[in-house]
């Protein structure tokens, strides 16, 4: 039966299908079982509708004091526009029902232009509620309501909104409403809004001054559990709930105690009026409860933990205040060089970012040829806070529903970041991708920063407002990459082919760009794994592995020969193929090294000529190793003899209490090319949040002094040409949503999941950028962490 089938207005026809309608139990003051009963017909599946309004008015039972008089106002089921002032661009539409509760007739714009509805009371309009679907498939374009007394001068007003009951077909009901309309109101327009399509959002039901205000709902944790109160705004109103599911609605009589993970659902209703709708709460009163309702963990204690909505909201004036109080230094060109110093020290304009040299040192230089040491922030984005939450709801102590307002915080339908509803909740609106990366980079420059690093979103860095740098398009090679082990082989059939026609659409296109300082190989490669991994693959699925076999038969000639020098009992070189090969001896050593600096020529022999092709102005920058390879001292120096004749800056991702001089320097010997650590951070467990490096940092005071003795140490080193910092929001609590269970959540960012700044680690950050080339040219001692300490 369809919701709008059968609201009988002020229980007139009600009184005669239930006798006990508007009667109390004189003992307790509670409704007789009649009465409950007519309750839960009138909202169960909100069954009861608005199109018996009309006759339910007239109805002679009505007059004959059966039930109360209707209360003054609007019930418009919509199907028609009888009750309607004025209106445009809507239709009523009858089609497939069953997608909106059986609902027959909807008002649906006929274009994607603005749809309106006026509504016109000879009384003061008080309230409102509306019902209404909502294609969940594409973004939630929120309806907008205006009031006026002379239907002249309107005023936009704020609604309630929440989704009402479950999805059909992916058609989502949603509910609006405001219980206080301002003094004077004659006039309420609806409009309907969004660009994609015309028929989404529908409108279902419209009620003014007949509504029954929703039921909320406040949580306090016990002993074991959660209390749970339920309440209305409207005076006298009866509330009705149920738990998970279940069969029936209960009437509600006092805090309920939850244990376990819980979906309340709860509606009011009151005599002459429409039930609410009915809104759905999720309460995780279980014991496994791991993070609270603004992202941060549960059990962390720390000084500035939010636990209100209201603090956040306070945040707004305090954040520009602190922004305010902050100015990038003074000494900077337009891509966060050191201004004049091209002229002061000979140094080339070369147009683009490049490697000069400075009395013997290598020094990278901005367009404008002064001096730049890279002080980029990676992972400008709010991509590393989202979270798994599908199959694990039990940590969150609440999660907002995907179809509600908070949608546009999730990440599909699985994972939800509170960085992202956190910053929803102290300004009033969802931050794109976009408004994140420019927010950030007024902050980065505030602090002395000067670049965005890697992974961030690169065509934001296109805008040419802030040095960026971008990744060759290699990781989305899915045909050169190998089971269990992050290496692209550059052996796969017609990899040569395939990577020009890729650099060809990703790299030449900006070639021209003198923001873009170069392009990263890669991230973080399994060099450390090769050895032992490469001998393990199938030639069927991994050419490198083919390469192998070829090289082996070429020496050995005969597979006798080869089981010798590896000994091992093959019958044949085409049964080593799919053989997990076995390196034990030291032949078999010498064949992989013999592999591994083969592999290592060819594949950045490769990269570099085709991107070199497609852009000879802007700087390959490495490939990012991780700090085990780096620290290994066979593959270090395989690395750098190969990575040397092709790159023009090797990058590490080097996590490290303090810098290793000796290995920096024979990296830099081997390689003869520059430095750069493009990744490297510290962090602390004060939040509940992992370490970067562990045991470096007690709390935020000490890990801005880490940062400088880090940052400040690589300045004065002559062959390092930046450092820059993982990263800008601190991670998941829970982890990052695409490694699931286990993903990383460090202490990373400079700024937490509530939008806080780090001000004792920025402040410390900013000591040193702000002087990061005096430093560099030895015009200021540098800050030793270890030293300060004795």
């Amino acid at each position: 039966m369809s919701r709008k089938t059968v609201w009988l207005l002020a229980y007139g026809m009600l009184a005669v299908l239930f006798p006990g309608v508007g009667q109390r139990d004189g003992a307790d003051g509670y409704e007789a079982d009649a009465d409950i009963q007519a309750d839960r017909a009138i909202a169960g599946g909100h069954s009861l509708a608005l199109r018996a309004y009309a006759a339910a008015a007239a109805n002679p039972l009505v007059g004959a004091g059966i039930s109360s008089s209707p209360a003054p106002g609007i019930g418009d089921p919509l199907g028609d526009f009888g009750l309607t002032d004025v209106r445009a661009n809507v239709y009523i539409a009858h089609d497939n029902p069953g997608y909106y509760g059986g609902d027959t007739s909807r008002a649906v714009r006929a274009t994607v232009s603005p749809g309106m509805l006026v509504y016109k009371s000879d009384a003061d309009m008080t309230s409102f509620s509306v019902r209404s679907y909502y294609f969940a498939g594409l973004a939630l374009k929120k309806l907008k309501f205006y009031v006026s007394a002379d239907g002249k001068q309107y005023s936009e007003i704020p609604a309630a909104s929440y989704p009402s009951g479950d999805p059909a077909n992916n058609w989502q009901p949603y509910a609006y409403e405001n219980m206080a309309l301002p003094a004077g109101t004659r006039y309420l327009k609806i409009e309907l809004l969004g660009k994609d399509k015309a028929w989404t959002p529908q409108l279902s039901e419209v009620a003014i001054n007949l509504n029954t205000a929703s039921a909320t709902l406040t949580t306090t944790k016990i002993a074991g559990g959660v209390q749970a109160t339920l309440d209305t705004a409207t005076e006298g109103a009866r509330i009705y709930y149920r738990l998970s599911k279940g069969v029936d609605y209960t009437l509600y009589k006092s805090p309920l105690q939850l244990k376990g993970y819980n979906q309340l659902e709860a509606y009011a209703v009151k005599d002459g009026r429409m039930p609410s709708p009915v809104r759905s709460y999720p309460v995780n009163a279980s014991a496994d409860v791991t993070l609270d309702r603004f992202g941060q963990m549960e059990t962390a204690k720390f000084t500035g933990k939010v636990t209100s909505e209201l603090q956040l909201a306070a945040d707004v004036a305090v954040d520009a205040a602190y922004y305010g109080s902050l100015e990038p230094p003074a000494d900077r060109d337009a891509y966060g060089g050191l201004d004049g110093s091209a002229a002061k020290y000979g140094l080339k304009a070369k147009g683009y970012f490049a490697i000069q040299k400075l009395n013997g040192r290598p020094v990278m230089t901005t367009p404008s040829g002064n001096l730049y040491f890279s002080l980029a922030v990676n992972g400008v984005t709010a991509n590393e806070t989202y979270s798994l939450v599908k199959g694990r709801e039990t940590k969150y102590e609440y999660v907002p529903p995907y179809a509600g307002e908070y949608k546009p915080a999730y990440l599909g339908t699985d994972s939800f970041s509170y960085y992202v509803a956190n910053k929803y909740r102290k300004t009033g609106f969802f931050p794109t991708e976009h408004n994140i990366y420019m927010e950030a980079i007024g902050r980065l420059q505030k602090w002395g920063f000067n670049g965005i690093g890697a992974f961030s979103p690169e065509k934001y860095g296109e805008e040419g407002l802030f040095p960026y740098v971008r990744m060759l398009p290699l990781e989305g090679m899915s045909w050169a990459k190998l089971d269990g082990l992050s290496l692209f082989d550059i052996y796969a059939p017609g990899a040569e082919a395939k990577l020009d026609q890729a650099f060809a659409q990703a790299v030449a296109p900006y070639q021209d760009d003198p923001m873009l300082v170069g392009y990263f190989i890669g991230n973080e490669y399994d060099y450390t794994k090769f050895f032992a991994q490469v001998p393990k693959l199938k030639a069927s699925k991994a050419a490198i592995k083919g390469r192998l076999v070829e090289r082996l038969k070429a020496k050995y000639v005969t597979i006798a020969a080869f089981n010798t020098a590896w000994k091992t009992r093959y019958k044949s070189f085409d049964e080593l193929k799919n053989a997990a090969l076995p390196v034990s001896t030291t032949a078999a050593w010498q064949d992989m090294n013999a592999l591994f600096a083969e592999y290592l020529d060819r594949f950045f022999g490769t990269v570099s000529r085709l991107y070199r092709k497609y852009d000879p102005n802007h700087l390959l920058l490495g490939d990012r190793w991780l700090v085990t390879a780096f620290r290994d001292d066979k593959l270090r120096g395989m690395l750098a003899a190969a990575e040397g004749k092709y790159v023009d800056v090797v990058s590490v991702n080097y996590y490290s209490h303090k810098l290793e001089l000796d290995m920096l320097s024979d990296l830099y010997k081997k390689s003869g090319k520059p430095i750069l650590m493009s990744e490297f951070g510290f962090g602390t467990t004060e939040q509940g949040l992992e370490q970067l490096v562990k045991k470096a940092a007690d709390d935020q005071y000490q890990r801005g002094l880490r940062y400088r003795s880090y940052v400040e140490g690589a300045a004065a080193l002559p062959y390092v040409v930046g450092a820059n910092v993982f990263n800008y929001v601190d991670q998941a609590g829970l982890g990052r949503y695409w490694q699931g269970t286990w993903g990383e959540h460090y202490n990373s960012g400079l700024v937490n999941v509530a939008d806080r700044p780090y001000k004792d680690y920025a402040a410390a950050a900013k000591t040193t950028n702000d002087d990061i080339y005096k430093i560099m040219l030895g015009q200021r001692t540098k800050y030793d962490y270890d030293a300060n300490r004795k």
